[in-house]
């Protein structure tokens, strides 16, 4: 219960943070709930999952549809490579799985970008979002992440009890 309270949470903080900096890029907490399950799931399920989330967000109204769903299961990419590197126990492997996710999510949205738009003007727009986003969303990481996990190992020790 806890958990789906805290995945309401991060959607209800993405609207907030979304509609409080109007012209300027949002922090990707959907993102950041992808990789709350970074650890926990196979890596082609990690993929699913992450696309899932994006199609979520672009039912939500937040982009065409498609474009978060391609753009999240890229971050899952990204994030997996780092996760086939490092371990998940200290700060700087958690912020190289946040950096190697955005990475992945540009590298994967930005060729459909140009595919739409047809002009190399888009990459202006990615690169006044990119670094904001990945600022946002670092910081963010930072209190997000630990939480998450409490709130996993919490769970976990529940269900034990219950056996």
């Amino acid at each position: 219960m806890r958990l789906a309270v805290f995945y309401l949470f991060l959607l209800l903080l993405q609207s907030f943070w979304s509609a409080a900096l109007a012209p300027y890029p949002a922090p990707d907490l959907f993102l950041l709930a992808l990789l709350t399950l970074l650890w926990r799931v196979a890596p082609w399920q990690l993929v699913l999952v992450g696309y899932g989330f994006g199609l979520l967000q672009d039912t939500l109204g937040h982009g065409q549809l498609g474009l978060h769903a391609l753009g999240l299961a890229g971050a899952a990419m990204g994030a997996l490579v780092v996760r086939a590197q490092l371990s998940r126990t200290r700060l700087l492997e958690r912020a190289l799985a946040v950096v190697a996710a955005l990475l992945g999510k540009w590298l994967a949205v930005i060729p459909l970008l140009l595919w739409q738009t047809g002009s190399l003007a888009s990459l202006r727009g990615v690169l006044g979002v990119l670094p904001l986003e990945l600022l946002l969303t670092l910081i963010l990481s930072l209190w997000i992440l630990p939480w998450a996990d409490a709130l996993m190992e919490r769970a976990q020790l529940l269900r034990k009890e219950l056996l």
